[in-house]
């Protein structure tokens, strides 16, 4: 699962989760979840292929960085590493 989930980190906490934008740009199989300042995205045909992917900041009306979920933990062991 490490390639096809994906964490979009946002600059705050939408205040408004726009769902219908959300469910409209998914394919089949894909599924979304927001949790406060990040939104999940598990897109199994490919992140590059995925239309929610490119959308997904528009739907949430803020702006925000994407990792897949094997860089997501990469980067929690460096951060563990230097504390």
């Amino acid at each position: 699962m490490g390639k096809t989930l994906h964490a979009f980190f946002l600059e705050e906490a939408p205040r408004k989760v726009d769902a219908a934008c959300l469910d409209a740009a998914k394919i089949p199989g894909e599924r979304w979840h927001v949790i406060g300042s990040v939104f999940y995205l598990h897109a199994p045909e490919g992140f590059g292929t995925s239309k929610l992917a490119t959308k997904a900041e528009r739907c949430l009306g803020v702006s925000a960085t994407a990792r897949n979920w094997r860089t997501v933990g990469e980067l929690l062991k460096l951060a563990e590493y230097r504390a």
